[in-house]
């Protein structure tokens, strides 16, 4: 008894400690987002939006116990306190469930707009307050909570190669926006913030996106027009700066920062300095674009995934015709459109792939372990794993059928058959993962899916890129601390444009990485991690490792379909 409780604690401890850079910062800047939105209250002191941040951090997997006491900051320095007593309670609420189980994303939305909603509604009766608006502000933050939740997760893919779908950019702009208008009109010196951030979130977008980024400069100067009493000339000049910015590019970080700053401070004098940039928050804008690595927004390549391959003349004859075949498969992608055209997109990317990849020598090797264990002995396992080698990359994957039994195990199987194909014949996680689900739900059964946590791993540089549909969580042992990797995502087959969730960690040696079906994760529960630790630290062979974890979910009566696949990952000398 005492040893559970100490386990339970240590698992509480790392879920709320965890530390990395990269999630401080992120963490941070939740917290100081919400709290500026909390403080911000367009209803007669009652805000939508600091409780929004909250359900939109629990929404797509951040931690939101920074978001709860940012909201709470910002609706106590406001004088919001029934707002604030509902972020409170949204954080119990959180708190509490998050000990039993991982709701799915809509019912998180559903759980906090009822607790939010009834204790809004109680507390305005109790104190006399407008509950009709108290109903609606409650309504608007479950609307602004999927939209700051798109924004949040277009955030966090910045740093990456990917490019970021219409409706990404669009929601990440309308964030940018809302924060930009929740600054109101502050000035310190004659110096606005809120311009200062409008100026630097164009600025950023400009260098990451081109000529899309003006959106940006839209939303953020609306935000900022709104807040200065409506002077619409500050929507004109931003976006002009960022234009100028954005067709600078290509000369890299500095030139787009010189046609920024040049156009700001040409218009700044032209108008005789009104409703544009001064010169101090122009400086200010600059100088928080130029401190901020490259790194941290901008890729390694600028080059659009679309943008045909132009041959080199030392190719073989075989590699030009191969790359001719590419350019026209991207010409009838653009042609026919659609899933068709996502089809034959891929098809082009993965030419294109095989004939410019470059042989290195692999930098990691894999140790693998894997345990699974049917529902009824009497029938198949439900779940399918593989763990292949495909080139200089490994492949770790897990896919849980509908069901138990052949046609569960039939349904996994094919999903995992189909991926380790397209992965082999050059496709990328992302668009493997997207052909296999359209052509999965392209079947029109309706009746049969399954889920996928797949997890491909470059052994050049330890760069992996995992991806969750329906899945639970998987985790890395690294140093004796367990870290959780989450994503959101349907199964696979039961929506034909369903939305990708990969996302890219980079592995060390000595990580040991855990992946599991559902029916291992509910049947150990809250003393999950403090297991992982426990048996990964204590035993270096990851067969053993997997075959213990399921032994342990087993005892724990676990009645469901139940696959470990385990890994070790390691440094190889010279």
């Amino acid at each position: 008894m005492e040893r559970s409780v100490i386990r339970a604690g240590r698992e509480a401890c790392r879920r709320v400690y965890e530390f990395s850079l990269r999630q401080l910062i992120l963490d941070s800047l939740l917290f100081f987002m919400s709290m500026l939105l909390g403080s911000y209250a367009p209803f007669e002191g009652v805000s939508p939006f600091g409780t929004a941040c909250v359900m939109a951090a629990w929404f797509i997997g951040l931690n939101p116990y920074f978001a709860c006491m940012g909201a709470a900051a910002g609706y106590l320095l406001s004088g919001s306190y029934i707002c604030a007593g509902a972020a409170f309670a949204m954080c119990a609420c959180i708190f509490l469930v998050s000990r039993r189980r991982s709701p799915a994303r809509v019912y998180r939305l559903l759980m906090l707009f009822a607790v939010q909603t009834g204790f809004l509604l109680i507390a305005g009766a109790v104190f006399g307050k407008n509950l009709v608006l108290l109903a609606g502000a409650s309504t608007v933050s479950v609307f602004a909570a999927v939209v700051m939740g798109s924004g949040l997760r277009a955030f966090e893919l910045i740093p990456g190669g990917r490019s970021l779908t219409d409706t990404e950019l669009l929601t990440l702009s309308a964030l940018a926006g809302l924060i930009t208008l929740s600054m109101r009109n502050y000035n310190i010196a004659g110096v606005s913030p809120a311009m200062i951030f409008a100026g630097a979130c164009s600025l950023f977008a400009a260098c990451r996106f081109g000529v899309p980024s003006v959106a940006f400069a839209l939303t953020a100067g609306s935000g900022r027009a709104l807040a200065a009493g409506g002077d619409m000339r500050i929507i004109a000049v931003i976006a002009s700066m960022t234009l100028i910015a954005a067709a600078l590019r290509s000369l890299g970080k500095w030139g787009s920062l010189a046609g920024f700053s040049l156009t700001g401070a040409a218009l700044y004098f032209g108008t005789g300095g009104t409703g544009v940039m001064n010169i101090p928050e122009l400086a200010l804008a600059g100088a928080v674009f130029a401190l901020v690595p490259k790194s941290l927004y901008l890729p390694d390549s600028l080059a659009e995934n679309g943008d045909a391959p132009r041959p080199d003349p030392r190719f073989s004859q075989l590699q030009l015709r191969v790359a001719s075949i590419s350019e026209v498969l991207s010409e009838l992608a653009r042609v026919y459109g659609g899933e068709a055209g996502k089809m034959l997109a891929c098809t082009a990317a993965a030419l294109r792939g095989a004939i410019t990849g470059k042989a290195a020598c692999p930098g990691f090797a894999a140790e693998i372990g894997a345990a699974a264990d049917a529902r009824d002995e009497n029938e198949r396992n439900g779940d399918s794993f593989t763990a292949a080698s495909i080139g200089d990359k490994l492949l770790l994957a897990i896919s849980d059928g509908m069901g138990s039994g052949s046609a569960a195990n039939e349904e996994s199987r094919s999903a995992l058959a189909l991926l380790h194909d397209l992965l082999t014949v050059g496709f990328n996680v992302d668009d493997a993962v997207t052909c296999v689900n359209s052509l999965l739900a392209s079947r029109g059964s309706g009746d049969m899916y399954a889920t996928l946590d797949v997890m491909l791993v470059d052994l050049n540089d330890g760069t992996a890129r995992f991806s969750k549909h329906g899945a639970p969580s998987s985790f890395i042992l690294r140093g004796g601390r367990v870290f959780r990797l989450y994503a959101e995502g349907l199964p696979l087959g039961v929506i034909e444009n369903a939305p990708g969730t990969a996302r890219s960690i980079r592995l060390k040696s000595g990580d040991a990485v855990i992946m599991m079906s559902d029916g291992v994760s509910d049947a150990l529960g809250g003393e999950l991690i403090a297991l992982i630790t426990d048996i990964l630290t204590s035993e270096p062979d990851a067969k053993k490792a997997s075959a213990q974890l399921l032994a342990e979910a087993k005892r724990r009566g676990g009645r469901d379909d139940m696959t470990v696949l385990a890994a070790r990952v390691e440094a190889v000398a010279g």
